[in-house]
């Protein structure tokens, strides 16, 4: 299947919906209907949306588990999924069950809401006919409540807590023995791509990887035990993960069992299931994350089985980087495990608090892809793209900071530069030409919103945020411009390629009066506005990475990226790129390695937002730069043209003892692997024939490429 978005206009179904949930939030619907088979159908696709998440049961297997995107691909559209069931079906009677959940919360950063739930779903071929409408049977879910403790775990969130009482649920509902002809007929609304629910575009993405029920590390530790006094036990998972929790007790009616996770407190959901009589159980619909899952059992509750489902975006970690230095690959599978941690319906800020696509974090979450995942992981990096251009206004031709969104607006204008900027990176590691036409029209248009003042500098752009990064001492005059021109030399780019000369000219004439207006912000000893008391990393990184700071300057900027420490780990990937970028490899090795020492130190799986756990989320996106240096740079391997048609393998070999790392592309795998034994280099490059690699060898080396010697 290709995942590319496509508005589907063509529905012969309905939207259905039943009448005495039309206006419920937190919703829980379940539907039912039969259909006769005269043959089993060697194929049958089934198109499926839902306001907001769906679970597909066919003859009472699960055919899918947590359907749907989040709402959002415009500000008015949503997402079907296309979905292969004939697997699933027989000759003869078929029993197809669906629950949906709706959200119904228009605050979200990352959801927007129709204000209304819904089904949707249609699947024709010869002999199989199955479409959404009033012969359908509906109705709400009992079990699931409200949790009157707190229902919603933070407003940015549009999902809210679960709260099951298995005393009231339809037990069975979904296998073709129940009885639902008591349930009342779902009413039919607007036809699909109509009403409320907007137009309808094809998901962008594969659906989620489902990894199986898994046991907690110590799950034998509490299996058969019978709880006499209530007691909160905590469950080990080997790393943060996007999970569900399941649990197998025998207990009497009655019983509230809470499920939390360390994250829970920071404002992330959490599930409390009630027990009815008997052996049951139950796995929550609804994901968290979290390596410590806390059980709070009552007394009277015998464990039989606790575990959990993890499930994520559905790619292969393929990537890979190891030194002598474990410090160093420890951060590397860390920053690997904050990046996958943050992929579902799209590139997150954190998985707990907010799930919002931020543009920063978005950014810097593509170029970790790169170096790690499938190329299947590009996919969420295009759909963020194409949802970001979908709610670019026509008329202030302002990017958008955090998409989708509803009720409330951010553009923090240094984001949406490096975003910019990142569009360009895109483009050197796909050579997707196609990609690069359709963001260069928003790409112009957002720089040229940009006014220059009369010393020749950018005019402060402030935003709806004005914000260039957590921390102190931001030096804004030197950082905003610095950022603006590496926007400026991206688009320039991107207009070379593209072949708009008329364009590119005068992007070079801007960039030429911008970068003599940028050297009077030199002092001698580095570059700082004049109402600055000092000097600051991140202004001067982004000099170097932009080029509008000259090589004769190096030798001072190199002092003040090293010796300060003012940039969050948001803007540290960029001061570490830039080390590199001067050939400043140990000076940028030995800057990560005691910044991030506490991280590498502690016993968790993730990286944090901030230098100190305790000042945000302990799995934040944009930390995990450091894997992008590792690969990149100290194991040296690039693209030199756009989609790697030539790649450079530039190892630091007077940095380690032993390389090994492995660069996914879209040509296939580059694999390096270096060792110095008593003085004796020993390298081996392996490469797709496709790729034309240049590699710097060093002296007294035995070489190894495509499994031939070269002298």
């Amino acid at each position: 299947m290709e995942y590319k978005r496509v508005l589907k206009t063509d529905w012969k179904a309905k939207w259905i919906w039943p009448d005495e949930a039309k206006n419920n939030k937190n919703a829980w619907v379940c539907f039912n209907k039969k259909i006769n088979i005269s043959e089993k159908p060697e194929s049958v696709t089934a198109n499926i949306s839902a306001e907001n998440k769906y679970w597909l049961y066919i003859n009472g297997e699960c055919a899918v588990r947590e359907g749907g995107l989040k709402r959002g691909p415009t500000p008015t559209g949503i997402y079907y999924d296309e979905v292969e069931i004939a697997g699933y079906l027989r000759e003869g009677e078929n029993l197809i069950s669906i629950l949906v959940w709706y959200w119904g919360n228009e605050a979200s950063y990352s959801s927007t809401d129709a204000g209304q739930g819904g089904l949707l779903f249609e699947a024709e071929n010869s002999g199989v006919s199955i479409i959404s409408d009033s012969s359908w049977s509906a109705a709400v879910n009992p079990a699931f409540k409200e949790d009157k403790g707190k229902m919603q775990p933070n407003y940015r969130l549009p999902e809210s807590n679960v709260y099951y009482d298995a005393r009231c649920e339809f037990s069975g509902w979904n296998k073709p023995a129940f009885d639902f002809s008591a349930w009342s007929a779902a009413t039919e609304y607007a036809a699909g791509g109509e009403g409320c629910w907007g137009e309808t575009y094809s998901r962008e993405i594969p659906m989620f990887k489902d990894f199986g029920l898994k046991d907690y590390l110590n799950s034998k530790d509490y299996e058969g035990i019978n709880f006499s006094v209530r007691k909160k036990i905590t469950l080990k998972v080997p790393y943060n993960a996007q999970l569900t929790p399941y649990l197998e007790v025998e207990a009497k009616a009655g019983k509230k069992i809470v499920i939390t996770t360390e994250n829970t407190y920071t404002g992330s959901i959490h599930s409390t299931y009630v027990t009815k009589d008997g052996v049951q159980s139950f796995e929550s619909p609804a994901w968290f994350n979290g390596e410590f899952i806390t059980y709070d059992i009552p007394s009277g509750v015998k464990i039989i089985s606790l575990k959990y489902r993890e499930s994520g975006y559905n790619t292969e970690f393929c990537g890979s980087f190891t030194c002598e230095n474990s410090g160093m690959n420890t951060l590397w599978q860390k920053s690997l495990r904050t990046l996958y941690v943050t992929m579902r319906d799209n590139f997150m800020d954190c998985p707990d608090r907010e799930r919002a696509q931020w543009w920063g974090d978005v950014t810097n979450e593509m170029m970790m892809t790169v170096y790690s995942l499938a190329p299947s992981s590009y996919l969420l990096y295009r759909k963020g793209v194409s949802t970001l251009l979908s709610y670019t206004n026509p008329e202030t031709k302002v990017l958008q900071t955090v998409v989708p969104i509803k009720n409330d607006y951010f553009e923090l204008p240094c984001q949406q530069l490096a975003g910019v900027c990142g569009f360009w990176t895109y483009y050197m590691y796909t050579g997707d030409k196609e990609f690069l036409r359709s963001v260069y029209g928003a790409s112009v248009d957002y720089v040229n919103l940009w006014k220059m003042q009369d010393n020749g500098l950018v005019e402060h752009r402030s935003g709806s945020w004005d914000w260039q990064d957590w921390g102190h001492k931001i030096d804004v005059v030197p950082l905003e411009n610095a950022w603006y021109y590496y926007a400026l030399s991206s688009v320039k780019r991107m207009a070379d390629v593209l072949g708009d000369e008329t364009a590119s000219i005068g992007f070079e004439s801007r960039m030429k009066s911008l970068y003599a207006a940028y050297q009077t912000l030199w002092t001698g000893e580095g570059y700082k506005s004049p109402e600055n008391n000092g000097y600051d990393d991140r202004g001067n990184a982004v000099a170097v990475l932009s080029g509008i700071c000259p090589e004769e300057n190096f030798g001072r900027v190199k002092e003040i990226l090293f010796g300060t420490r003012n940039s969050s780990p948001y803007m540290e990937y960029y001061v570490l790129e830039s080390l590199c970028r001067m050939g400043e490899y140990s000076l940028a090795e030995q800057r990560m390695c005691e910044r991030y020492a506490e991280m590498i130190e502690e016993d968790y799986s993730t990286l944090w937002e901030n230098w100190i756990k305790k000042d945000g989320t302990s799995n934040h996106a944009w930390t995990g730069g450091p894997l992008v240096i590792m690969s990149k740079h100290i194991a040296g391997i690039s693209p030199v043209t756009a989609g790697y048609e030539k790649v450079e393998v530039n190892p630091q070999y007077s940095l380690h003892k032993n390389i090994s790392c492995t660069v996914p592309t879209i040509k296939g795998y580059i694999k390096l692997d270096y060792t110095n034994e008593n003085g004796k280099r020993i390298i081996n490059l392996e490469y797709p024939e496709s790729i034309e690699a240049y590699l710097h060898i060093p002296e007294n080396a035995v070489v190894t490429v495509n499994g031939k010697s070269v002298e």
